[in-house]
């Protein structure tokens, strides 16, 4: 019996789709699967509904009324093991440094304008779904999607030992990213605007140490 209520252990894959300021996928060479991510962390950025307490003039309480707080978007970090140009290049929006065909490095981007878009990218990553002491078999993995999102570069530090790039970013509303341009979206089409999970049977795509084609557009 499948059991979409397991344990979500790891993170084992990540990819990430260059998108533009309207939310839609930008074909071509504009994707990135890593299998060399340590850790992502997905927090909600919460704004404090507003409370109105009423005292009389001796400081008792006489009444209040709190408002519920609401929901703004998803902060997002990704640490990740290795040093991947083409991965950050995509993140920040940047230019890479190039060696023949080969993508050696990052040209950082400057501050942006004031009316400049900031470059975006859906960013998605798979954890295992346990049971027991293994895979879930009918649905083994969770699909994390968060279809439009902003990066910056976070604290880095190199020292004796590894260095493990850090980036920190945050998500957007995006209402064109569909079912996503990879056929692997939410099984009923669910509207994941917001981003959002769900257990899978999908094979996992294949990571590479280069940009890899979008096919078709969502």
């Amino acid at each position: 019996m499948a059991n979409p209520c397991g344990v979500s252990f790891g993170a084992c894959l990540l990819r990430v789709t260059r998108v533009d300021a309207n939310g839609n996928v930008i074909a071509g060479n504009n994707a990135y699967i890593s299998d060399k991510l340590i850790q992502v962390t997905v927090n909600p950025n919460i704004e404090t509904g507003n409370n109105f307490p009423v005292r009389n003039g001796c400081g008792c309480k006489i009444a209040s009324r709190k408002f519920p707080d609401t929901f703004n978007y998803w902060d997002l970090s990704l640490q990740d093991a290795a040093l991947e140009p083409q991965l950050i290049a995509f993140m920040l929006g940047a230019d890479t440094i190039e060696d023949g065909a080969d993508v050696v490095g990052v040209a950082f981007p400057s501050s942006l304008s004031c009316e400049e878009q900031a470059p975006a990218v859906a960013f998605e990553f798979w954890s295992e779904n346990v049971v027991g002491s293994g895979l879930d078999p009918t649905y083994p993995y969770f699909h994390w999607v968060f279809p439009s999102s902003v990066w910056q570069l976070g604290d880095n530090t190199f020292e004796e030992g590894p260095a493990q790039p850090t980036l920190n970013g945050f998500t957007q509303t995006n209402g064109n990213w569909g079912s996503g341009p990879y056929g692997d979206g939410p099984p009923d089409g669910q509207d994941i605007s917001e981003g959002g999970f769900w257990a899978t049977n999908d094979d996992l795509p294949t990571a590479e140490c280069e940009a890899q084609a979008v096919t078709s557009v969502s």
